[in-house]
């Protein structure tokens, strides 16, 4: 079991199509996953449904997983075109993503972690910096994930 001093990172994705949590479960162990991808997932509705608890590891970023929270909303995409990007969150998933974070932070902090050395991030953003000017340019991202910002988006909730 982990803890909160273990985490660095709040992760924020998109599912990137509009499948529901089973569609989700069939697709990860297509790809021999043994845990699930994110720790909480954001309905259209805005539901927050609990995927994986906090204190175990998910599979949400490659090389980041030990280290991080991993939450993501349905959509990210056109419906009619999931290979294209599109900031698909309704108001109710934008304010359950804020929730979501605020319970991930409330986790680290009882835990034993300290919300001033966490980062909240997009997973596009766990990108390698290719030219080494310590921004992730949008040439340089592996994927559009979660198709916003994250970063100033939330900022203000480290504070």
């Amino acid at each position: 079991m982990r803890t909160g001093k273990e985490i660095k990172t709040i992760f924020i994705h998109c599912t990137a199509g509009y499948s529901n949590l089973e569609g989700l479960k069939k697709f990860w162990k297509s790809q021999g996953w043994i845990s699930p991808g994110y720790h909480l997932l954001i309905d259209l509705d805005g539901k927050i449904v609990e995927v994986q608890p906090f204190e175990l590891i998910s599979n949400g970023v490659k090389g980041h997983n030990s280290s991080s929270i991993h939450i993501s909303y349905v959509g990210g995409v056109e419906k009619k075109n999931v290979n294209q990007a599109l900031d698909s969150r309704t108001d109710k998933q934008k304010k359950s993503i804020i929730e979501a974070i605020k319970l991930a932070i409330q986790w680290i902090e009882k835990t034993g972690g300290s919300k001033a050395k966490i980062k909240i991030k997009g997973h596009r953003d766990a990108s390698p910096d290719k030219n080494a000017n310590g921004i992730i340019e949008s040439w340089e991202r592996i994927k559009e994930c979660p198709s916003f910002d994250a970063i100033p988006e939330y900022k203000h909730l480290l504070k």
